[in-house]
């Protein structure tokens, strides 16, 4: 019987803008003291396509606080968000999440403009070769 796949490490998103793992922040105590877990990524299915997706604690936690197995999603955000307000008491922050590839093609398919979405990627491609440094 062949072994299951290991989970994949969770993702979290903090009032600082970052998106790290358990580990890194393990491992960056010191630069991520005063930050807080505002939510992770997670994939899910949107209209038959696997996107990721940002969900949103209820109640943000300390980054170098455990957070919960299964926090309490106040919302998931497949699309861009501005002025996601940090809630944890007396931070300030303000962040902004950005729509991820597969729901912009997804998006594009529910409205009819696929095909020009390829288009604009097909063009982009040659400009994004010229940039590249020659090895």
């Amino acid at each position: 019987m062949p072994a299951s796949p290991r989970p994949a490490e969770r993702r979290f998103f903090l009032c600082t803008g970052d998106v790290v793992r358990p580990s890194e922040l393990y491992k960056n105590q010191e630069k991520y003291k005063d930050a807080h877990i505002l939510g992770e990524l997670r994939y899910m299915t949107d209209e038959g396509r696997k996107v990721t997706a940002l969900a949103l604690y209820e109640t943000p936690v300390g980054a170098l606080t455990v957070p919960p197995v299964k926090p309490v999603i106040l919302l998931y955000l497949i699309g861009d968000g501005r002025l996601i307000k940090c809630r944890y008491p007396y931070c300030i922050r303000y962040q902004r999440w950005e729509i991820g590839k597969a729901a912009m093609s997804q998006l594009m398919s529910r409205m009819g403009l696929a095909e020009k979405l390829n288009e604009l990627e097909k063009a982009q491609s040659p400009k994004e070769a010229q940039n590249e440094p020659v090895a």
